[in-house]
């Protein structure tokens, strides 16, 4: 795929653009959530790239093999930024600061403003000027906010909304190195991929993270149906998760936790009682967004604690992880 490439803007009610063979690595290209077309400071966000045209996604990608109900399992292998600088703004009504159409408020709106954040030589971080000429400086960390699957049930679902299909997820954890698990529910599950961000806080709470183009690597397998898998799953070399979806912010934590749990009496035969105490002494919460239509928080725990050679999800992140290194 390339730039030139036409975008969706939603998840499902698409044929497939793309087949790719289950296993092997593939390369998309993803255009940041503006389209490429908020280029400068003077930039007006919600002209350039009025709802709902907002948030492109690469896709649907069909992997050949997978069927409705089997387990998708993407791995990231590599986010390597399409440009030297990434854009940021803050909008009127839009924002955990701000008074939205849900959760309203009599203050002022804040205006609306626009930041360039350009890497420095070596790509590690990103800077900006503030109004009083001040050089603000983040880390460079990639990772996608939207990974996707068709929505079950022939639903079609903006590609600003996350869920059980994924979609605009916005977890940070969600970059190079990484597995995404999620439940395929069409034929071929229809894999949407978009939202690049070079750095986002936990919780993207200016209502942008530093949006960029990426070209990414990717390879997507194809693993068999599960009756108790749920929610979407996070896999990194060190942690496991699950991310839950909805709002308020507590509700998402619960259908996250309650996961991590059922998740971690599987895979080590603790009932559920002693998989919770484990969870609730060792977890971590990670916010991904509190801006969206529902809210999502990952659930994770680091795998040294489950115990040596745990078979997660039939080992299919280091057997991913493997082909991706020699796919390089």
């Amino acid at each position: 795929m390339t730039g030139g490439e036409d975008f969706v803007f939603h998840l499902g009610g698409h044929a497939a653009r793309r087949t790719v063979p289950a296993g092997k690595p593939f390369s998309v290209f993803t255009e940041d959530c503006f389209s490429g077309r908020l280029t400068s400071i003077e930039g007006r966000p919600r002209e350039i790239a009025p709802f709902p045209k907002v948030n492109p996604l690469t896709g649907p990608i069909a992997v050949e093999g997978v069927r409705a109900g089997d387990i998708l399992a993407a791995h990231l292998v590599s986010l390597k930024p399409a440009r030297d600088w990434g854009v940021a703004t803050i909008s009127p009504n839009f924002g955990l600061l701000s008074g939205t159409r849900a959760a309203p408020n009599l203050q002022p709106e804040q205006d609306e403003r626009v930041w360039i954040w350009r890497f420095d030589a070596e790509r590690r971080s990103l800077s900006t000027t503030a109004s009083n000429r001040a050089t603000l400086t983040v880390p460079f960390r990639p990772f996608h906010g939207t990974v996707g699957v068709a929505p079950a049930h022939g639903e079609v679902r903006l590609g600003l909304n996350p869920g059980d299909f994924g979609g605009n997820l916005d977890i940070p954890d969600l970059g190079p190195g990484a597995t995404l698990y999620l439940r395929a529910n069409v034929e071929g599950g229809h894999l949407y991929i978009g939202d690049g961000h070079y750095a986002q806080g936990d919780g993207e709470i200016a209502g942008t993270a530093i949006e960029g183009a990426f070209d990414t690597t990717l390879v997507v397998d194809r693993l068999p149906a599960d009756d108790r898998f749920d929610w979407p799953r996070l896999e990194t070399d060190s942690h496991i998760g699950v991310v839950g979806v909805a709002r308020p912010v507590d509700d998402a934590i619960r259908v996250a936790a309650t996961g991590l749990v059922r998740w971690i009496a599987e895979l080590t035969g603790l009932d559920t009682m002693d998989a919770h105490q484990l969870v609730s002494q060792a977890c971590t919460l990670r916010i991904g967004n509190l801006v969206n239509p529902a809210f999502t928080v990952l659930c994770s725990i680091g795998k040294d604690l489950l115990g040596a050679n745990m078979a997660i999800q039939g080992g299919a992140h280091g057997r991913l992880r493997g082909v991706g290194r020699l796919g390089k």
